[in-house]
């Protein structure tokens, strides 16, 4: 319930902000510097093909703000985690929670039939979108009962909702209202974690230096892709 009051409140507060709101995120929009995808679809094939790890999501997932695929965050998944686990990887710039079935669905006859393993990166586009909490809830459970029950997964990890709050690239007084709009979804994903046994989500809250930004400050560069990879793959260490 307080997280509805605060979502109500976010809107109340956003209505008379939201025409100038509008105009700077349509002359952002008209000139954000524009990053290839570098892992839309990517197989990283371990020795034990048996252990397979699903990598789904947003922009972090496609790769964008990389500088090649041996940069993106699959790959270095793939490294830390010593190549034991078959990596697919299937990402798509602007996925909002409510689509990552429909994309999962999309490659679902290039894939495995099933993963012990998966790790999803959603979160920013729900943000800029200022996605409904209820909503990303709902889209977000309904995602992981359908990994959990039609493809066996056993673990499902959550690293973080993107620091939006953060990124260099967006003006200050939209990152106010991201980052609002951030902990609210945050909240949402901490209820799930209580509640299903299968879900680990992790509020990193590092500070993150100019470094991990990619050129147009708003995705990973390669070290800041480095840097992801290496804190999520402790963690799914940590559950083998």
């Amino acid at each position: 319930m307080r997280n509805r009051f605060s979502y109500f409140l976010e809107l109340v507060v956003l209505i008379p902000v939201f025409p100038v709101l509008y105009i700077i995120g349509t002359r952002l929009k008209n000139n954000l510097v524009k990053l290839p995808p570098r892992s839309e679809f990517l197989k990283l094939e371990s020795s034990n093909p048996e252990s397979c790890l699903l990598i789904i999501g947003e922009s972090t997932a496609a790769g964008v703000g990389a500088t090649s695929i041996e940069t993106t965050f699959a790959t270095h998944i793939f490294k830390n985690l010593k190549g034991r686990f078959t990596i697919f990887n299937i990402g798509e710039n602007g996925l909002k929670a409510q689509n990552l079935q429909d994309l999962f669905r999309k490659s679902e006859n290039e894939m495995t039939n099933a993963f012990s393993k998966t790790i999803i990166l959603i979160g920013a586009n729900d943000c800029f979108e200022l996605t409904p909490p209820k909503k990303f809830k709902r889209e977000m459970e309904s995602f992981i009962q359908f990994l959990v029950e039609e493809k066996g997964v056993k673990k499902i990890t959550i690293p973080l909702i993107p620091p939006v709050q953060n990124f260099p690239g967006i003006p200050q007084i939209m990152r106010i209202f991201l980052g609002w709009h951030r902990s609210i979804l945050t909240r949402e994903l901490e209820f799930l974690e209580k509640k299903l046994p299968h879900l680990s989500f992790e509020n990193n809250r590092d500070k993150y230096p100019g470094e991990f930004f990619s050129e147009d400050g708003i995705h990973p560069s390669d070290m800041g892709y480095e840097m992801i990879a290496f804190s999520v793959a402790a963690k799914v260490e940590d559950n083998i």
